[in-house]
């Protein structure tokens, strides 16, 4: 890993802003598409949002299908086999596992709407996964499985998907890291100041990158990193918190995804299991609230009495990107066609970080590629300008 300037070529075939997990995805498809490339990020690797524990990747609720849903279910079907090549690529485990996904239905108005997106599932998710398991969603209305921690008692029901799964997304980050190298350079605290038109990229002391193209993948970063060539702001930081625990004994260890009223709990192949998140669009800076970290564990011991006593190992709190049209967010500029957004997943991100490289890697290399319209930088500037953010 390169540490200072001076060792970043400074004309390569790709500049890669941010080393989150979406920006070292498009460095290990630049290296498969034989491309040089070079990552710059202003901090360490996965310092930011995708630096987080939870590691949750659930799918859209199966009602009101588009193409959006089916992107994001296409990614998540196809993570399954990306990860088990960069395991085995890299020797690293990535802590990947299609768990499932538990829901308590604490309310016959619920139970019912869980109903609709149990029948959808048959119509708009396949019967198996590409490795060939099965994928489904039941409706229990007896006690789930023994063998799952006890939750809180007194639920009508409780609904059980097998397509939602778990990693652990730091050590996904450092397979990423550990696949893109030697031949991809990766520069950390060395800070992007501005990128013209053009795809010329300045940093802070002084280098001066010209690449054929720029992907900007620095999470909320991004937005005003490349205010000053759209004119307008697409997106925003917003502030989530989450809590790692160590539960009294090992009976988490083999339990899916909780998920009840924006809470999750999620048990990892470590024994730890991690718990939240919030999500705090005015905050006044990044750090933890431990005020708030108490609440998620005290939210966490309600839905799943089995946590009361957990110790807390860590308390982590990041920034995600937020696009103002909700989806992500990844094309070229309109005016400035050399420089490729790839940001704005929110809590999508981290199941869908390598088909949005694929996306960005395509449009770096002038093939072919389709996205939902509302991924668009177009769409986006529109969305802005119907704003008062704009």
């Amino acid at each position: 890993m390169a540490t200072h300037t001076t060792s970043i070529p400074a004309t390569p075939d790709v500049v890669i802003i941010g080393a989150g997990v979406v920006g070292l995805w498009c460095a290990l498809k630049a290296k498969q598409q034989g491309l040089s490339a070079v990552v710059v990020d202003k901090g360490r690797i996965g310092q930011g949002a995708s630096g987080g524990v939870l590691g949750a990747l659930m799918p859209h609720r199966p009602v009101s299908w588009e193409d959006v849903q089916t992107f994001q279910l296409e990614a998540l079907l196809s993570l399954e086999t990306e990860i088990a090549d960069l395991e085995a690529v890299t020797g690293i485990s990535c802590g990947y596992s299609r768990c499932g996904r538990i829901m308590p239905v604490d309310s016959d108005a619920f139970l019912a709407e869980h109903e609709q997106w149990q029948a959808g599932s048959t119509r708009f998710w396949p019967a198996v996964s590409r490795t060939g398991k099965p994928i489904s969603w039941e409706i229990m209305r007896g006690a789930p499985d023994p063998a799952w921690p006890t939750l809180k008692p007194a639920f009508v029901a409780y609904s059980f998907d097998t397509l939602s799964a778990r990693i652990n997304p730091r050590r996904l980050l450092s397979a990423l890291a550990s696949s893109v190298q030697p031949e991809v350079v990766v520069v950390e605290n060395c800070l992007a100041v501005t990128i013209s038109n053009d795809g010329e990229v300045l940093l802070a002391d002084g280098t001066r990158l010209s690449p054929g193209r720029v992907i900007v993948a620095a999470g909320h970063e991004s937005f005003d990193l490349l205010q000053p060539v759209l004119h307008c702001s697409l997106g925003w930081g917003v502030k989530g918190q989450a809590v790692l625990l160590r539960p009294k004994d090992r009976s988490f260890a083999n339990m899916p995804i909780i998920y009840s009223s924006g809470i999750y709990v999620i048990a990892h192949d470590d024994g730890l299991v991690a718990v939240g998140s919030t999500s705090q669009r005015a905050f006044t800076d990044g750090d933890v609230d431990e005020a708030v970290s108490q609440k998620l564990v005290q939210r966490a011991v309600e839905l799943c009495p089995g946590l009361d006593g957990a110790a807390i190992v860590e308390q982590w709190a990041g920034i995600r990107p937020r696009a103002a049209g909700r989806d992500p967010l990844i094309g070229p500029l309109p005016d400035a066609s050399r420089v490729i957004l790839a940001s704005g997943g929110f809590k999508i991100t981290l199941g869908i970080a390598h088909r949005m490289a694929d996306a960005a890697l395509a449009f770096a290399m002038d093939a072919p590629c389709e996205l939902p319209d509302s991924f668009t930088v177009q769409q986006h500037i529109a969305n802005c300008r119907s704003s008062d953010r704009y």
